[in-house]
């Protein structure tokens, strides 16, 4: 597998990207979607610029062009819409796996946060059934801190929700400054500044977290409605793994 050469990121001057993306309703469809899972790929400073690159590359080989305003959207492609229709179903899961397969060219670290929507319900009854996505971001927040915190400091970037937009910039500011969560938590050290959000056709990093996170969401399904495609979910679900550093249970 072709592998991009980019300088080592273990030193505190150096910054991590973290893009996240997120799978699993809140509203309509909640219902067929037990978990709400944040997805965080980390990715070094010095390999942004190769992902956007590679991701053009990846483009270029498998749709033969770039049209205007693309971005890779893992549910376009796993249903052939947009730009993917008409494509068989080996060329998608071929493209699918090239995406997912950055993850290994440019050592991208993958952290993940889920939280169990109906025992979340149940536990404290529907008292935080709003709060859903900024639990699963603190969470995740936190294990990331945890991880390799002396070796980084990073910068969130996320997809636009507007709906969550400015709870989410405020919690994460009052977890910098006094562990202040959605819950009582850990103070964060790693991360700087402020959240940013983006649109996620103008983020090659945000297009990887939602591959990450739809693979994710479907390796949960008992089926993918065909043995080629069960066989990749499952090679790129041990990839995602492989390159998962923290802890995985959902939460409650």
């Amino acid at each position: 597998m072709r592998r991009f050469s980019t300088p080592s990121c273990h030193h505190s001057d150096v910054a991590e990207l973290v893009y996240l993306d997120e799978t699993g309703s809140v509203g309509r469809g909640a219902r067929r979607q037990p978990h709400l899972t944040l997805v965080a790929v980390v990715v070094d400073e010095a390999a942004v610029q190769p992902l956007a690159e590679r991701l053009r590359t990846l483009a270029i080989e498998h749709l033969g062009w770039i049209p205007a305003g693309f971005e890779f959207h893992a549910n376009e492609i796993w249903n052939a819409r947009g730009p993917w229709t008409g494509k068989e179903p080996p060329a998608l899961l071929a493209a699918f796996e090239g995406l997912v397969g950055v993850l290994d060219e440019l050592s991208i670290s993958v952290v993940h946060a889920s939280i169990d929507k109906a025992r979340l319900h149940a536990r404290h009854n529907g008292a935080y059934d709003d709060n859903a996505y900024l639990l699963a971001l603190q969470f995740l927040l936190e294990k990331l801190d945890r991880w390799r915190t002396a070796q980084a400091l990073r910068i969130i970037i996320a997809d636009e929700a507007k709906e969550y937009q400015l709870r989410a910039v405020d919690m994460v500011r009052d977890m910098q400054s006094w562990a202040s969560g959605a819950v009582p938590g850990r103070q964060l050290v790693s991360v700087i500044d402020s959240m940013h959000f983006v649109n996620s056709k103008d983020s090659p990093g945000v297009q990887l977290a939602d591959a990450v996170a739809f693979i994710l969401h479907r390796r949960t399904l008992p089926t993918q409605g065909h043995p080629d495609a069960d066989a990749a979910v499952a090679r790129m679900a041990a990839m995602i793994g492989e390159h998962t550093p923290t802890w995985r249970a959902p939460w409650p």
